[in-house]
């Protein structure tokens, strides 16, 4: 028997542990050496080594918040069209290698990268960790699923349910076909060549010089939630906010500012409506309201009409012989957070399981109207026990807290109240 080896047919640098090699571009950057290239999401692990951890933040860096990872893992899954700006590491001075191919006047080089095996470890987050950590998220996410699936696949097939295990068969390649089109999606990386103590410099540079996106203009340009679509649309087309709905693209809502209201205080009125005032939009709901968009932008037109119904402070903005700056200086209807609640309420007093029916939009307004004179009650007297026994306020405010806790309290504080009324226990006056 011939047992000799064909050494040509063995792979170059078979038995060695090689370096990560990466195509890059190198280039200078604050009298720094950087490289920027991209590698495949599956990857990333890899690079990464240290996985960020919320319990032990990294040297130099800010906490971790396991939240925002983890929605950042559920936009990576659920959305085709995924955007992410470049990860920025560390790796120290001395330890990485690069082979310039082609040299260019401007001083860049294209070439490849080499980072020994034993440098990852000290492969360090500069910036993008929580994106970091959601793309690890989303992967053990995926191979715990085909784990559990495909053991439940085994286990039937072991028991002769031919139907379950043929199911399960098709749950594990769609997940791994998910897993798939993930791994084989690119990010883009930064690297620095520098000491710990540059790295900190940069981070601290990097939030220095970054300018965070207003919430009100997140909230006008989200066209992937129906919530915010449907506040864009009524920003627009009701009478109320025409022309006085705070777009974020150049100033935040405050006090002083001449809107009634901000995008995203619209929305999360809106969110309040359909959902309760601490409700959440998740897949299912959107679906329901995507596919019913109009009722669900009427029911939101209709509140608002019960708004300027109910509260001479409204409807005198909507005529102009008020401004939002006004109305929020002699009552709390001009408060967002006060909104919000009314919104909540509404919700739940549309709600057809409640004892004796649930309320038309005439009974709200007109039970609504009955706040009017408590939301010129400000600030919060120590005495006012209307609004200080809801516990959602603090004396010497002129709007609740805008706490979950808080807003639940006034919220169900208001549903009673209203009950209360429509059974003739408070007066209409």
């Amino acid at each position: 028997m011939d047992t000799s080896i064909d050494m040509d047919s063995l792979p170059a640098g078979l038995g060695g542990i090689r370096p990560l090699e990466i195509p890059a571009t190198k280039y200078r950057q604050g009298q720094r050496e950087m490289y920027d290239f991209t590698i495949p999401l599956s990857q990333l692990p890899q690079l990464i080594a240290k996985r960020p951890d919320p319990n032990e933040p990294i040297d130099g860096n800010r906490k971790v918040d396991l939240n925002r990872a983890k929605a950042f893992a559920k936009y990576l899954t659920q959305t085709v069209s995924w955007v992410s700006p470049a990860i920025i590491v560390r790796a120290p001075s001395g330890e990485v290698d690069f082979s310039a191919v082609k040299e260019f006047p401007d001083g860049t080089a294209w070439g490849v990268l080499s980072i020994p095996l034993h440098v990852l470890t000290e492969i360090i987050l500069l910036d993008g960790q929580h994106r970091t950590l959601g793309v690890f998220i989303a992967l053990d996410d995926l191979n715990r699923r085909i784990a559990e699936e495909r053991e439940t696949q085994l286990a039937a097939e072991r028991t002769g349910d031919d139907a379950t295990a043929a199911a399960r068969g098709k749950e594990v390649a769609k997940l791994r076909a998910r897993r798939e089109k993930i791994a084989n999606e690119h990010i883009p990386i930064e690297l620095a060549v520098v000491s710990k103590e540059v790295a900190k410099q940069m981070f601290v540079d990097i939030n220095n010089n970054a300018k965070g996106v207003n919430a009100d203009f997140t909230s006008f340009l989200d066209k992937r939630d129906i919530i915010n679509e449907i506040a864009v649309d009524l920003a627009d087309s009701h009478p109320l906010l025409s022309g006085r709905v705070e777009s974020g693209q150049s100033a935040r809502m405050s006090p002083s500012n001449p809107n009634f209201i901000g995008v995203k205080g619209l929305a999360d009125i809106i969110r309040a409506l359909h959902v309760g005032v601490n409700g959440r939009v998740g897949a299912r709901v959107e679906d329901e309201l995507r596919a019913n968009r109009e009722a669900a932008t009427q029911a939101a037109s209709h509140f608002l009409d019960i708004l300027v119904a109910a509260f001479p402070g409204v409807d005198a903005v909507m005529t102009g012989e008020l401004t939002p700056v006004e109305v929020r200086q002699i009552s709390m209807i001009g408060s967002v957070t006060m909104l919000r609640v009314l919104a909540g309420t509404t919700h739940l007093l549309r709600q057809p399981e409640r004892t004796g029916g649930k309320f038309s939009d005439e009974e709200i307004a007109n039970f609504m109207r009955t706040l009017d004179p408590h939301m010129r009650a400000i600030p919060i007297a120590e005495t006012d026990r209307f609004w200080l026994s809801t516990g959602a306020f603090i004396a010497g405010t002129r709007a609740p807290q805008a706490r979950q806790g808080s807003l639940s309290s006034l919220s169900n504080a208001l549903v009673t109240y209203a009950e209360d009324w429509r059974t003739g226990q408070v007066s209409n006056t």
